[in-house]
């Protein structure tokens, strides 16, 4: 009886196979695999824990092209800001003296309009305008492509750069496409909506008698060559 007793605690009891009565312990596997599950956990934050700091170490890394946006960005909302609070200032502020117009200065000195007046704008200053393009243009007959609101940007960009973009061949615009340079004295007085380039000076000149009869704006189409601004 004893020796019966002893057998079957060697059996439940240690991690032994009684090949004799066909029977094991179940315990320790179940210990075992615990234990695997854990083992994988672990492993599994491991390797979560590496692809976070992977991550964050990506996001940190700063570009020159991030701190020339950053730069450009800043420059940009300062001005807006500049012109914002320039705009709602009063005329008329007590103790502040607005400069006088020269346009005034000089129509009370006498001088008037003689010779006829050529302004030149500069590269980018100038804007265009389509006049022919693909289906994705709808609407933008004689309307702005580059200068005023540029609001084209923002709601179908790749028309937009289609559009603006020359033939790498010929230079000039490609098949189906045609973008010419906005005509008249609109075409570079504000490069943007409160951004002057020649307005000021317009104004000052329409003081002292000058028109568009006899005031013009050479405009051109910056984009191209000088050769094939003659085509």
């Amino acid at each position: 009886m004893a020796s019966i007793l002893r057998f079957r605690k060697l059996c439940y009891v240690q991690p032994v196979k009684c090949s004799s009565l066909s029977f094991e312990s179940f315990e320790t596997p179940k210990v075992e695999k615990k234990d695997e599950v854990l083992v994988y956990t672990a492993h599994d934050t491991e390797l979560d824990k590496q692809k976070k700091k992977k991550k964050k170490k990506q996001a940190k890394e700063w570009r020159c092209i991030d701190s020339c946006c950053w730069i450009i960005g800043y420059i940009c909302t300062t001005w807006w800001l500049l012109l914002f609070f320039y705009h709602c200032l009063p005329v008329n502020l007590p103790g502040l003296r607005v400069p006088e117009p020269p346009g005034v200065r000089l129509r009370r000195d006498g001088l008037t309009a003689l010779h006829p007046v050529v302004l030149v704008p500069g590269i980018v200053t100038g804007g265009l305008e389509m006049w022919e393009g693909k289906p994705c243009s709808e609407g933008l007959f004689r309307k702005r492509l580059w200068g005023g609101s540029f609001s084209e940007i923002f709601k179908r960009p790749l028309c937009w750069l289609e559009h603006l973009s020359l033939d790498n061949v010929t230079g000039l615009d490609p098949q189906g496409i045609r973008v010419r340079a906005v005509p008249g004295l609109v075409a570079a007085d504000y490069f943007a909506p409160g951004y002057f380039v020649w307005a000021v000076l317009i104004e000052n000149l329409a003081r002292i008698g000058y028109e568009e009869k006899n005031m013009y704006m050479a405009a051109y189409d910056w984009r191209l060559s000088f050769q094939n601004t003659e085509v």
